[in-house]
């Protein structure tokens, strides 16, 4: 073959390559709810998601039966086409939980979500797919005002204009493969005070960067976020991403990311 028809080959190649990753890319954010729909439920709300390439792991999870709305947040293990295909597995796992088996305890959501991610792969072998992922789950009744959360290797933060509260998850994450199975804790939020809530994808916390070219801590974002606390939840959006790029500087986004941040 001439070095004419060669090049033409290889431009042909690079052009349907590009289509498949564009086409890739929009598939895993259709999938997504819109930001919009948090505001259905929430009185503000905002959703940061930063792939580190075409197709990211992190994902979230909206979903209303009778006067509970859930919203979940979770990390899927690797990246690319296979993590994002795994987002799909649990967004379809948690509605069959809520909806089939109306399992309401966060806690129990996680539990069967263990199950349900364990069991759909149980006969099959040679699995390209890592089926882990750090998962957190809140529950808001919209009558009420009551909220619980419960987390797999993640945890949600509560802040006001006076403090930021860490509330623990459990530290294994959902999808594990191993001999025991995890015990989540449904546990209940004080929704009394005006606060406002974060979940934060792992990847948040694996930026790598600042001054002393060390890792992003829960401590410090959630002093943005307290700092902040009056302002509207777009405009925190937007001075939590200049973090975050200011953080990393020149260097190269090292992992997903994705931020929900809502108030009741």
């Amino acid at each position: 073959m001439s070095e004419s028809g060669n090049k033409a080959n290889e431009s042909k190649w690079i052009i349907n390559f590009d289509k498949i990753q564009d086409s890739t890319r929009r598939n895993y954010f259709s999938v997504l709810p819109e930001e919009e729909r948090l505001l259905e439920y929430f009185s503000d709300a905002f959703v940061i998601n930063r792939p580190k390439g075409n197709v990211g792991g992190d994902g979230f999870w909206l979903h209303k039966n009778n006067d509970d709305v859930y919203l979940a947040l979770f990390t899927c293990v690797g990246e690319g086409h296979l993590a994002s295909m795994m987002i799909r597995i649990y967004m379809n796992a948690l509605k069959k939980i809520v909806d089939g088996y109306s399992i309401d305890f966060t806690g129990s959501i996680l539990q069967f979500l263990h199950r349900e991610v364990i069991g759909h792969f149980k006969n099959k072998n040679n699995i390209l797919l890592n089926t882990n992922a750090n998962v957190g789950i809140v529950k808001l009744n919209i009558s009420s005002k009551a909220m619980e959360f419960a987390g797999a290797n993640m945890d949600l933060l509560q802040v006001d204009r006076e403090e930021v509260k860490i509330v623990k998850g459990e530290e294994s994450q959902v999808g594990e493969v191993k001999d025991n199975r995890p015990n989540y804790t449904s546990i209940a939020l004080d929704n009394s005070q005006n606060s406002s809530f974060y979940l934060c994808s792992s990847g948040v916390f694996n930026l790598v960067g600042g001054s002393n070219f060390k890792k992003l801590s829960a401590d410090q974002i959630g002093e943005l976020f307290r700092s902040k606390h009056a302002l509207k939840m777009s405009d925190l959006k937007i001075d939590t991403e200049q973090l975050l790029t200011s953080w990393t500087g020149a260097k190269s986004q090292n992992d997903d990311i994705m931020i929900i941040g809502f108030k009741s």
